[in-house]
């Protein structure tokens, strides 16, 4: 998943965290955070659905 990272924009949006991220996807491993190359700060996410009993 490619987001924006959690600093607020001019146009009052902000981006995500982390620690949201794992928040708003239970079922889900957060397994890595790469920082993009935009001149705005931004993040590539990797997640991985869990499956049962892990």
């Amino acid at each position: 998943m490619f987001g924006y990272g959690p600093e607020p924009f001019d146009d009052g949006f902000t981006g995500v965290t982390a620690d949201e991220l794992r928040t708003r996807f239970t079922g889900w491993e957060l397994a890595d955070v790469t920082p993009g190359t935009n001149p705005v700060p931004t993040y590539w996410f990797t997640l991985h659905r869990r499956t049962p009993g892990s």
